[in-house]
C-alpha cells in the first residue's frame, strides 16, 4: 500500500481554539477534497483550559503537537532496516552485507537493538587469525558449522546440537596434540587413519576431515561408540579453520556502541552525530527502544523538508518555530498582512472575519463536504471563542450565520453552548505561574525597528487579577525580556463589562502613547480601555498607529 505524503495543517504558537480547531476542521477539509495526501493537524504549543474542554466536548483527539517545523527523522522515507539476530554467523552478515551493499547491519534481539557489526568488525576476525592464539568454538549450532563449511556430514552421532570447545589442528607430532585434546574440543585432520581413530578416543566430538580425505568404517564406529560427529570438506586446514572462524555468531564481533536517534530529532542534529560517527551512521529507534530503521550519509543528502498549511496567522513571529526550513503550501488567516514570505506561490486566503473557524466552515459549504457533528461542533467553538460569542468588534455576518448553521448541525443551543465555551476560557486555574499564564497567548508584532508583544487574559472579575498587580507586573517584565521587544502589553479583557485593563510594560513615553491613543483612564496603574475588547482590531492597529507618529 503506497505511503500517502504527509501535509501538517498548524496554527500559530500558543494555539488558541480558533487556532486549534480551524486546524482540525482544515485538515477534515481538505481530506476529504484532496484523497492523495494525508493532512494532518497539529498544533506548536500546549492546549488552553477552553481549547481542551471543547475536544472532550466533542470526544476529538487533541491535533498533535509539532516542537519544530525543520526537518525531522519523522519525515525521512526510511526503509526496512536490515538486521541480524544475535545466533547469526558472522559468515552470513559477510554475505548479507556484500549482497545488499551495506556497511552496517544492526544485531536485534526481541525487537531491540544490542549491537552492530560493521566492516571493521569483520576485519578485526581476520586480524585476529594472524595473532598466535587458540581458535574457540563458542557454542555453535553444528547445522551452522555444517552451512558455513559446506560441509559434507559423513557421521553424526553428537546428543547435544552444539558445538564449543578448542580448535586443534593435526600439525604436530600426533603424541604432542594428544596432550592437548580436551573432551568436547574439534579437530582438523587430514588423511590419516591412525590420528583419526586416536583423536576421537581422547575425547574430540567433532572431527573435520580436509581435502575430502577418505573415512573408514572403524573410525566411523568409534565416533558413535564415542557420540562424536565427522564432517568432511574439499578444502584444507587453513581453510577449514578460517571457515570455522566465520560461523561464530556475531555477538563475538559486534560493536555495543552505536548512536541511536528518534522520529523527533532534527535532520540538523541528526547529521552532526552521523557525520562524527565512526559508523557514519545513525540507528533509528522509537520510544519502546524499537528498531524503525537506519540513516546514513546518503539519505541525509536528500532535500527533504515538511509540507505545511498555516492557518490562523500569516506573521513569521507568530509561525511556529522552524517554518523558514518548511515548504508552505497554503495560508488560511482572519489577521493583517505579516511579514512571513515564500519560496514558492501559495495559495492565500485571507478574509476580514471572525474568526478563522468562519472560514473554514465557509470551504466546506461551497464544495458540498459532509460536515460530521464533532467537526461542526468544533468550528462553532472556534467562532464563539475569536468573537466571543458576537461582542468582538471583528465580528461579521458571515460569523453569526455559518455559526447559526453549525449549531443546527449540532443540536446545541448555541447561547447555551457558547456561555460553556467562555466560562472555560475565563476559568484561571489556582497557583498557576503569572508567566506561564502571560504567555498562554501572547502575539509579537513587528513595525520597522520596533516590536512589540500583546498578551491576552479573558476575565469575568477584574478586581480577582488586580490582586495579582505585582507578580503580573514582574512576570510581564521577564515577559518582554524572554521575548526581546521593545514594549511589552497584556491585555485583560472582560467581555461582560466589555472593556479591557491594560498593563504595560515599559518607559514613560509608551504609558503616555497608551493614554492618549485609547483616551484611557487609569485606575490603579492600569489603563481602562472601554469597548476594548479584540486585540486584532481594537489594540494592535491604534497602538501601532500610535507608535509610528512618534517615530
Amino acid at each position: 500500500m503506497k505511503t500517502l505524503e504527509k501535509v501538517y495543517v498548524v496554527g500559530h504558537r500558543n494555539p488558541d481554539t480558533d487556532s486549534v480547531c480551524s486546524a482540525i476542521g482544515y485538515a477534515y477539509y481538505k481530506k476529504e477534497v484532496e484523497k492523495e495526501r494525508n493532512f494532518v493537524p497539529a498544533r506548536c504549543g500546549e492546549l488552553t483550559n477552553e481549547a481542551s474542554f471543547v475536544l472532550n466536548y466533542f470526544k476529538m483527539k487533541p491535533p498533535i503537537l509539532l516542537e519544530t517545523l525543520e526537518p525531522t527523522v519523522e519525515d525521512l522515507e526510511l526503509k526496512e532496516p536490515t538486521f541480524a539476530s544475535p545466533d547469526t554467523s558472522v559468515y552470513d552478515v559477510a554475505m548479507l552485507m556484500e549482497g545488499k551493499g551495506i556497511k552496517n547491519v544492526p544485531v536485534v534481539s526481541r525487537g531491540r537493538m544490542i549491537g552492530v557489526v560493521t566492516e571493521s568488525n569483520l576485519a578485526r576476525v581476520y586480524v585476529r587469525r594472524l595473532k598466535i592464539e587458540p581458535l574457540i568454538i563458542h557454542p555453535v549450532p553444528l547445522d551452522q558449522l555444517v552451512r558455513v563449511l559446506r560441509a559434507e556430514v559423513v557421521c553424526d552421532y553428537l546428543k547435544e546440537r552444539t558445538v564449543s570447545g578448542k580448535v586443534h589442528i593435526a600439525v604436530d607430532a600426533l603424541h604432542v596434540l594428544l596432550g592437548k585434546i580436551e573432551i568436547g574440543d574439534v579437530v582438523i585432520v587430514g588423511d590419516n587413519e591412525p590420528s583419526q581413530i586416536a583423536l576421537l578416543e581422547k575425547g574430540a566430538r567433532l572431527m573435520i576431515i580436509v581435502n575430502n580425505a577418505p573415512v573408514s568404517s572403524r573410525v566411523l564406529e568409534i565416533a558413535k561408540e564415542k557420540g562424536a560427529a565427522v564432517l568432511r570438506v574439499s578444502f584444507d586446514a587453513f581453510g577449514a579453520a578460517k571457515l570455522i572462524n566465520l560461523a561464530l555468531p556475531v555477538t563475538l564481533v559486534m560493536s555495543r556502541k552505536f548512536p541511536t536517534v528518534t522520529k523527533r530529532d532534527t535532520l540538523e542534529d541528526v547529521k552532526n552525530i552521523v557525520f562524527t560517527s565512526k559508523l557514519r551512521a545513525a540507528f533509528v529507534e522509537d520510544e519502546k527502544g524499537k528498531l524503525l530503521g537506519v540513516i546514513t550519509r546518503t539519505d541525509l543528502m536528500k532535500g527533504v523538508r515538511k509540507k505545511v498549511i498555516l492557518v490562523d496567522h500569516n506573521e513569521i513571529t507568530q509561525a511556529p518555530e522552524g517554518v523558514e526550513k518548511a515548504e508552505i503550501l497554503e495560508i488560511i488567516d482572519h489577521h493583517r498582512l505579516g511579514g512571513l514570505s515564500t519560496l514558492n506561490p501559495v495559495f492565500f486566503y485571507n478574509e476580514p472575519v471572525g474568526s478563522t473557524s468562519t472560514i473554514v466552515t465557509e470551504f466546506l459549504l461551497k464544495d458540498n463536504v459532509k460536515i460530521e457533528r464533532e467537526i461542526a461542533g468544533i468550528l462553532l467553538a472556534g467562532i464563539i471563542s475569536d468573537t466571543l460569542f458576537f461582542k468582538l468588534s471583528t465580528t461579521t455576518e458571515k460569523d453569526r450565520a455559518m455559526a447559526s448553521f453549525l449549531a443546527r448541525i449540532t443540536k446545541l443551543d448555541l447561547e447555551k453552548f457558547a456561555r460553556r465555551v467562555l466560562k472555560e476560557g475565563m476559568r484561571i486555574p489556582e497557583n498557576v505561574d503569572p508567566l506561564e499564564l502571560l504567555k498562554r497567548d501572547v502575539k509579537v508584532y513587528e513595525m520597522g525597528e520596533e516590536s512589540f508583544a500583546v498578551s491576552q487574559i479573558m476575565t469575568s472579575d477584574f478586581s480577582t487579577l488586580l490582586k495579582e498587580k505585582e507578580k503580573l507586573t514582574s512576570a510581564l517584565k521577564n515577559l518582554k525580556g524572554e521575548l526581546g521587544v521593545t514594549h511589552c502589553f497584556v491585555l485583560f479583557t472582560n467581555p461582560i463589562e466589555e472593556a479591557s485593563l491594560v498593563l504595560v510594560e515599559g518607559d514613560q513615553k509608551i504609558q503616555k502613547i497608551v493614554e492618549k491613543a485609547f483616551d484611557a483612564e487609569k485606575k490603579d496603574e492600569l489603563f481602562l480601555l472601554r469597548g476594548v475588547m479584540s486585540r486584532k482590531k481594537d489594540f494592535v492597529p491604534r497602538i501601532g498607529e500610535a507608535l509610528r507618529r512618534e517615530r
